[in-house]
């Protein structure tokens, strides 16, 4: 979610809250739509693996209801208050979901955990494998460990002031959103300044690089990741 609050996204029946620097999820086969109770308009991002469901002929549309099922506005989904605890499994539904049962990741975990890891790399806590002002989370399935989606891996990242990352390249293809903060972009030897709500599209094995500017650097990204280390594909190198 980039900016705004009030809208309601409702997957399958649950009314799941949209609120800035949420992660939202609607797995695929789920019927949902959208609910804005607010007098202002609200944006977000979506990332969608269309291209690679289009490729290999997997392409099925269901229309559902014309409304959305449940209008109502709760502060926690069902989603959240079945799935929400930390390291927690309902014992009534356990065992391994495809696609992560947990509709929204808030952004108050997040945020807490990207500013947990820079403190950690900080005091150089033994144990603590975090590079030194960069922090970075992935959203899991809670009843697997995997990626939150089948086909697409998501992230959060977070650079302090002026810290550059290293060189890397990967056969996986990715998006970067500027969440907050700016600084630059480097593809292929190629500096790109980029400021608050740029988009980034990194096609695969281009080499990559951030540096964060002095309010520091916070994105969010999704790529392809997940289907080719099925297929045994994925390949990541450290330029320099």
């Amino acid at each position: 979610m980039l900016e705004g609050e009030g809208v309601w996204t409702v997957v399958d029946g649950d009314p799941v809250a949209m609120r800035r620097g949420d992660l939202l999820l609607t797995p695929g086969w789920r019927f949902h739509g959208h609910q804005n109770v607010s007098d202002t308009p609200m944006a977000w991002l979506d990332g969608l693996d269309i291209p690679f469901v289009a490729a290999t002929d997997q392409g099925f549309f269901e229309f559902g209801p014309d409304e959305v099922r449940d209008k109502r506005t709760p502060d926690r989904s069902r989603s959240e208050r079945l799935w929400g605890g930390p390291g927690l499994t309902p014992v009534a539904a356990a065992g391994a979901s495809p696609s992560s049962p947990l509709m929204a990741y808030r952004w108050a975990h997040t945020d807490a955990a990207l500013a947990a890891q820079l403190e950690l790399a900080a005091e150089k806590v033994d144990g603590a494998v975090v590079e030194p002002g960069h922090a970075a989370i992935r959203f899991t399935n809670p009843t697997t460990g995997g990626d939150a989606l089948t086909t697409m891996r998501t992230e959060m990242h977070r650079l302090a002031p002026e810290m550059k990352t290293r060189c890397t390249r990967t056969s996986a293809s990715s998006v970067w959103q500027v969440f907050s903060g700016g600084g630059t972009v480097t593809l292929n030897g190629q500096p790109l300044t980029v400021v608050h709500g740029d988009v980034i599209a990194v096609p695969a094995w281009t080499e990559f690089s951030l540096t964060a500017a002095e309010e520091g650097l916070d994105l969010f990204t999704y790529s392809d990741a997940p289907i080719f280390e099925k297929l045994s594909l994925l390949r990541t190198e450290v330029v320099a």
